[in-house]
């Protein structure tokens, strides 16, 4: 009796921040090896992987990554810094991404992915989400000029306006399911471009000159010029 080679494989060296990952063909069993080692597959195993041996995902103090079971379905954040390496069936989750940075002019705007309810973080924090919690938007402190206004819209509809010269109101984040106002006005001396978008009302009095043709009784053109002074005194 004698044993014949089928064929041969090379064993696989990890690095420190490397792992690779084995998969039994006849139990379907994974189990995850990680660096510094030597990986040497048994007769019934090949990598799950197709690159074979995997990088761990480095992270630095301000980044983090979701991790994601596909077999469960859970989701784990990590947070840096550390080297996160996936176990034997999850992936990464959209890549590594910057947590932010939460300070007097910056909040954030999270769902949570359970209840679906939105809230408002200004808490002064390097801001990472949470397991279910998503990141809709970053949003910027609003700031108000003492001659500036401008109308916030609620859930319900609701409209609620902040004057500059009023000290509570001249800086603040827009709460949750709430938005600013867009007015489009008209520019030019003619006013023939509707495409000047106003978020915030200019409350000081302005100048304004404008044009437009006219006819006479006797079917003659005329070009009127003008110009007069305009100012807001009442929203």
């Amino acid at each position: 009796p004698y044993d014949e080679i089928e064929h041969k494989r090379d064993a696989i060296s990890l690095k420190a921040n490397e792992f690779a990952r084995l998969i039994d063909r006849q139990s379907g069993k994974v189990r995850v090896l990680k660096g510094e080692d030597i990986v040497i597959p048994s007769v019934d195993e090949e990598f799950l992987d197709r690159e074979g041996k995997m990088r761990a995902m480095d992270l630095k103090a301000w980044e983090y990554v979701k991790v994601q079971d596909v077999n469960t379905g859970a989701i784990r954040t990590e947070r840096g810094e550390k080297l996160v390496f996936l176990g034997p069936s999850e992936e990464y989750m959209d890549g590594k991404k910057t947590a932010v940075e939460v300070d007097d002019e910056t909040a954030v705007l999270i769902r949570n992915k359970r209840t679906g309810q939105q809230r408002l973080v200004t808490e002064k924090v390097l801001f990472i989400p949470a397991s279910d919690e998503e990141i809709l938007k970053v949003r910027n402190l609003v700031k108000l000029a003492d001659y500036e206004a401008c109308i916030v819209r609620d859930k319900t509809g609701k409209d609620a306006f902040y004057f500059g010269s009023n000290e509570e109101e001249r800086s603040f984040f827009l709460p949750p399911h709430s938005h600013l106002v867009e007015m489009v006005w008209s520019r030019g001396r003619r006013r023939e471009c509707r495409d000047l978008v106003i978020t915030k009302l200019d409350l000081r009095p302005m100048y304004m000159s404008f044009e437009f043709n006219c006819r006479t009784n006797d079917n003659v053109e005329l070009v009127l010029e003008g110009s007069f002074f305009w100012e807001v005194v009442d929203l």
